[in-house]
């Protein structure tokens, strides 16, 4: 079903079908053994690769304003600086050239862009990954009518 959710997002971004993103998830960025330290247990693989990924917004920027060009994106819900980060193999700097809108820090978003394998100290928390956002699309969500299937991504940017 998530396999199916990305390659509809994809169908509904014109911007990124110019040059096709590969659509990852989380434990793509962690694929060596639980044993491997989180510090080298990166996909050196997805280095400089287009990709695009679901997770959570954590606004490093512009907070209030419901716009924000740096961000931490994170496969967990209610990151804060109020609670302990994930481990940097499962956190990606996110950056920008203009400001997008977040409509709802709740809901998770698709993330699209160029990453790179490099660790920093971003907010609060230490990243494994950067990425030089591309586009940003809302995640479908679930329609409360009886037989209704989930509407289309929307695209923010």
């Amino acid at each position: 079903m998530k396999t199916l959710i990305l390659a509809l997002s994809l169908l509904f971004s014109p911007a990124l079908l110019a040059e096709e993103a590969i659509s990852i998830l989380w434990n793509n960025l962690a694929p060596g053994s639980a044993g491997l330290a989180v510090e080298t247990n990166v996909n050196l693989e997805l280095d400089g690769k287009k990709v695009i990924i679901p997770g959570f917004v954590v606004p490093l920027d512009g907070q209030k304003s419901g716009y924000t060009k740096h961000f931490l994106l994170t496969p967990q819900q209610g990151a804060s600086v109020h609670t302990r980060p994930s481990p940097p193999n499962q956190l990606i700097h996110v950056a920008f050239d203009v400001p997008i809108k977040i409509p709802d820090l709740q809901q998770p978003m698709y993330i699209a862009g160029i990453l790179s394998v490099k660790s920093e100290q971003a907010g609060f928390a230490k990243t494994g990954y950067q990425m030089k956002g591309i586009e940003a699309i809302a995640y479908p969500v679930q329609v409360s009518m009886p037989n209704a299937s989930h509407r289309a991504p929307t695209r923010i940017r």
